[in-house]
């Protein structure tokens, strides 16, 4: 009797977007506490003292004044741009930068609220004397908003992997964490900057050309930066579920993309459409009522919801290239035999 030939397994499709943000709610569900870190951190930007942003604002406007044009096509932009960083300074909580962005912060919808007013009356505003305090306090804020988010990271991927059963590492301790997260802060400081420089200074020398073709470039480079920036969209979940350092998690990212790019476009719209869409909602009542309840809870939901979407859909395209890599070296292994 000739030997049957050894079946090879098709290798599962990972999960989809919809699947993974429904075992988000599910696990959000069991685990409610995941939503008090960003509850507090938001009443406190709501209900807080007001860390004043006036001293990094004024050089701006004061230099800005002093190159204003004479051209009138362009003094309306110059009035407009005058006009919103006045507002900011006003209106912008410092405090705000305990949530320093996407991922790297706990999620907070009252930190880009430009407001005074709470329901228990003015808040209190600290003023700081010098821009270079203003800087300094910045920095510190930042680093302790990192610590925050190193706790909050913590209990997401602790829970993601109960919730999963995955046999990965898991979360190191908040100060391990914390510090990866440091130096993630620095490499993306040192790369945009650096990328941000070359970008003006060759459109302010194109612009002296062509004020059409500089527009255009523009356009490109701010598209480029979004398309690369898409490609580390696993770097978080990387250093937190297999306590990776930031480059090696930024380099794993670029391969989990590449892998099924399409459906990370799906996630990103999906986020996209979450977060826009819901916090046009969540700051409709004004930040002097007390129903911004309502909207301060939504947006921990919807924000802790989609960061468990997120960690849940990048186990399943870890562990789907897993599959896949081990089959080819299967593969690989009966042609060389």
């Amino acid at each position: 009797m000739s030997e049957q030939p050894e079946s090879q397994e098709t290798p599962q499709a990972p999960a989809g977007v919809i699947a993974c943000l429904t075992s988000a709610f599910e696990l959000l569900a069991q685990a409610p506490q995941l939503l008090l870190l960003p509850l507090v951190l938001d009443l406190f930007l709501w209900l807080g003292p007001r860390l004043a942003a006036n001293p990094l604002v004024e050089p701006l406007l004061t230099a800005i004044k002093a190159t204003a044009p004479t051209m009138a096509e362009t003094q309306s932009l110059y009035q407009a741009l005058t006009d919103y960083l006045t507002e900011f300074g006003q209106g912008f909580n410092l405090f705000a930068l305990l949530s320093p962005g996407p991922l790297l912060g706990t999620p907070a919808l009252m930190g880009g609220q430009l407001t005074l007013e709470s329901p228990l009356g003015t808040r209190a505003t600290i003023s700081l004397p010098s821009a270079s305090a203003s800087l300094g306090w910045s920095i510190v804020l930042i680093i302790v908003g990192l610590s925050l988010t190193a706790v909050y990271l913590g209990q997401i991927g602790k829970h993601v992997l109960i919730y999963t059963e995955a046999p990965l590492p898991g979360p190191t301790t908040p100060l391990g964490l914390w510090g990866q997260l440091l130096r993630l802060m620095v490499i993306l400081v040192f790369l945009g900057g650096g990328a941000l420089m070359a970008v003006s200074t060759m459109i302010s020398i194109i612009v002296l050309i062509s004020q059409t073709l500089a527009s255009l470039l523009t356009m490109l480079f701010i598209s480029l930066g979004l398309f690369i920036g898409v490609h580390f969209i696993y770097t978080i979940p990387g250093m937190v579920q297999l306590r990776h350092a930031p480059l090696p998690a930024m380099q794993e990212s670029v391969l989990l993309t590449r892998v099924e790019f399409a459906g990370v476009m799906q996630l990103l719209l999906l986020a996209v459409v979450f977060t826009q869409g819901l916090n046009f909602v969540w700051t409709l009542p004004e930040p002097s009522s007390w129903a911004t309840l309502v909207g301060i809870g939504g947006h921990a939901i919807i924000s802790t919801v989609l960061t468990l979407t997120l960690f849940i859909f990048y186990q399943e395209r870890l562990a789907y290239l897993r599959v896949l890599q081990n089959a080819f070296a299967r593969n690989a292994a009966h042609v060389t035999h």
